[in-house]
């Protein structure tokens, strides 16, 4: 499987490297300002070129640290030129200056977790905001943010069941629609000139919106996002992985019929697949139940038998379907960094992959990487 020739994203212009990096650790406040720099620096060195962020990660922080370490890699005398790499982030959510807190505007999701958070090193909180103005200054504020004058593409981001209520999810999907908000319109019209070169949306599947894939209300939701927003791609994040494969029902094949690409996060499925034998391992952020940890350790166990890593089949696995462009780890240290370029990079013998399949720990059905 050729994991180095970048892959065309979906029926838009956009392509991307097959190793991206997902710098949502970068957010997180307990990661320095200079192991950002550093992790930052070792994906670039190991061939990175497509980087994937968003205003919600660290409540901003994850953009600004972002574009400082792009800055940083020219400031430090490496070569590198704005059309080299490519830069994703997230609309749907703007940042707004709380320097007091606000008891009123705290909201809390479906199941009691935190909805519109705020930063309290910032002041800044989150607010969603799907309409037409919204999505264009959202995008603005990320340029800011991150130091750019421009961002290849927009994603729409945490339209699911995991944040909002039945009637959130209506009223949003309503400032999305163009006879409404007007969302899609702002969309379109930066790709149209050529502001964004393809909009996305993202598919979640984690502990907090589980249960609406159980009978296909997400799937439904995700359907009726792309029928609003004429989209490029879907950031499908834990619903293609080695553990979980319910992606393939619906959305990868919503994705092969309308001309949709696909980039898979979450590949380790929030480390799960990194560490399945550690106490403590969490899946798609949260506790992995018996069932799940038992597939990880037998997979850990064929993997070690062929003498690969997890990981690296974790990471491989996604690509090989045919909608895939990118996939997109997080690190949050320069070693973690380079250690997903080595996985991507790692030969699997074609025995992991049949032996997966043939204990019934994977979709029979699903595609697997080739050797060559």
């Amino acid at each position: 499987m050729d994991v180095s020739t970048p892959r065309k994203v979906g029926k838009s212009s956009l392509h991307l490297s097959p190793l991206g990096f997902g710098a949502a650790p970068l957010g997180n406040p307990s990661v320095t300002v200079e192991d950002s720099l550093k992790t930052v620096a070792s994906a670039w060195d190991n061939g990175v070129r497509f980087y994937d962020t968003a205003p919600l990660y660290g409540i901003g922080r994850s953009e600004r640290r972002l574009g400082l370490a792009l800055s940083g890699l020219a400031e430090s005398g490496i070569a590198i030129s704005r059309d080299e790499y490519r830069v994703n982030t997230k609309v749907g959510k703007t940042l707004v200056a709380e320097p007091v807190i606000d008891a009123d505007k705290k909201t809390l999701t479906p199941g009691g977790g935190p909805r519109t958070a705020r930063d309290p090193l910032s002041g800044f909180r989150i607010a969603f905001d799907y309409t037409h103005d919204a999505i264009l200054r959202q995008h603005a504020d990320s340029l800011q943010r991150l130091g750019l004058s421009s961002v290849d593409s927009l994603t729409i981001h945490d339209m699911d069941y995991g944040y909002h209520s039945k009637e959130q999810i209506e009223h949003h999907l309503r400032e999305l629609s163009a006879d409404g908000g007007g969302g899609a319109t702002a969309l379109r019209d930066l790709r149209s000139s050529d502001a964004i070169a393809a909009i996305g949306c993202g598919c979640n599947l984690e502990h907090k919106n589980a249960d609406s894939w159980i009978g296909g209300a997400h799937e439904d939701l995700v359907e009726r996002i792309a029928d609003a927003t004429d989209l490029d791609f879907f950031v499908v994040a834990g619903g293609y992985t080695l553990l979980e494969t319910r992606a393939f029902r619906r959305i990868l094949p919503l994705c092969e019929e309308r001309g949709i690409g696909a980039i898979g996060a979450s590949p380790y499925a929030s480390g799960l697949l990194v560490v399945p034998r550690e106490a403590g391992a969490t899946y798609m952020y949260g506790p992995p139940s018996e069932e799940i940890m038992d597939r990880a350790q037998k997979m850990d166990a064929i993997c070690k038998r062929n003498g690969v890593p997890l990981a690296a089949a974790a990471l491989q696995f996604p690509l090989a379907h045919p909608t895939m462009a990118a996939v997109i780890p997080g690190a949050k240290t320069a070693h973690e960094a380079a250690e997903n370029s080595r996985h991507l990079n790692t030969p699997i013998p074609e025995e992991v992959w049949k032996s997966f399949k043939e204990d019934g720990l994977l979709d029979p059905d699903v595609p697997t990487p080739s050797a060559s």
